[in-house]
């Protein structure tokens, strides 16, 4: 739900700020605060958690690049559904890794899922442009980073490791912003400062803050299958904070999406099991 608004907000307040300075801004804000809050339970932290961080942070920002350039390229709809296949992609990504097939119960819930999205967020036409095709590409970095979010959160605390990664992301967005970008500069209406905080507290602090927590106790094919429920949000917040109309197709697909969902959540641990890098924890 959290992450629903981001898509929203990120699109609108790229017409104050360049995509990198916006990264750099949101990333190091998030971090802030979360190292302002938490600053005693990083003194848990040491050079593996550093590096693991850094893993995830790499993962996160591409993924976050290419999501926020794909935006500038296609619709917010279409961006949602290629995002949503972060939910094919993580288990076809285990399989290869780890020779683990996904087992029925998943197969039949991610595509429930990525039905009930497509009837949510895709016209008439399906044909990708230049956007799709980097949102697709966003999809398949996000994949990798909740799988090591999955296997990391477990040999740390998932707090530290969850917010740690953001200042590396930031440092990417600044030293981008550096090279490519005219000037560094900061939100010049309240509007603007009001999405900036939103994509820094909400989706950054907040949001993977409660990612990491939740895959130190469930797996990570678990999780990208809510994660791919995202749509309904945006779907939700673009009716109730910009005013759009929500089709009966749209409700349908919303419908079809918690039906995927529910699968997966009503799952046992052997089906747990099969979905991510570990499976120590699933009993």
């Amino acid at each position: 739900m959290i992450f629903g608004a981001m898509t929203i907000f990120s699109k609108q307040i790229l017409a104050e700020l360049d995509v990198f300075n916006m990264v750099a801004l949101r990333f190091l804000i998030a971090f802030a605060v979360c190292f302002a809050v938490f600053h005693k339970r990083y003194r848990t932290a040491d050079r593996e958690t550093a590096l693991h961080a850094w893993i995830l942070g790499t993962f996160l920002f591409v993924s976050y690049l290419c999501m926020v350039v794909g935006c500038k390229y296609t619709t917010a709809s279409n961006a949602g559904f290629m995002m949503s296949l972060v939910a094919f992609f993580t288990p076809l990504i285990v399989w290869i890794q780890e020779k683990k097939r996904p087992t029925g119960r998943q197969t039949a819930s991610i595509l429930i899922t990525l039905i009930g999205v497509g009837m949510m967020c895709l016209s008439g036409s399906l044909t990708l442009n230049r956007g799709d095709i980097v949102c697709i590409f966003s999809a398949f970095f996000y994949a990798f980073q909740m799988l090591y979010t999955e296997r990391y959160a477990d040999r740390h605390d998932p707090v530290v490791i969850g917010t740690f990664q953001l200042i590396f992301v930031s440092v990417y967005g600044f030293l981008f912003s550096l090279i490519l970008e005219d000037s560094f500069r900061l939100p010049v209406s309240a509007a603007g400062w009001g999405q900036l905080m939103y994509l820094a507290l909400g989706c950054g602090a907040l949001g993977f803050i409660l990612q990491t927590s939740a895959e130190k106790y469930s797996s990570a094919g678990h999780a990208t299958i809510i994660y791919a429920s995202q749509p309904v949000f945006v779907a939700l917040f673009s009716f109730l904070l910009l005013g759009e109309q929500i089709t009966f197709r749209q409700i349908v697909g919303i419908a079809v999406v918690f039906a995927g969902v529910l699968i997966t959540v009503k799952s046992g641990p052997e089906d747990d099991c099969s979905g991510g890098l570990t499976c120590g924890n699933a009993s």
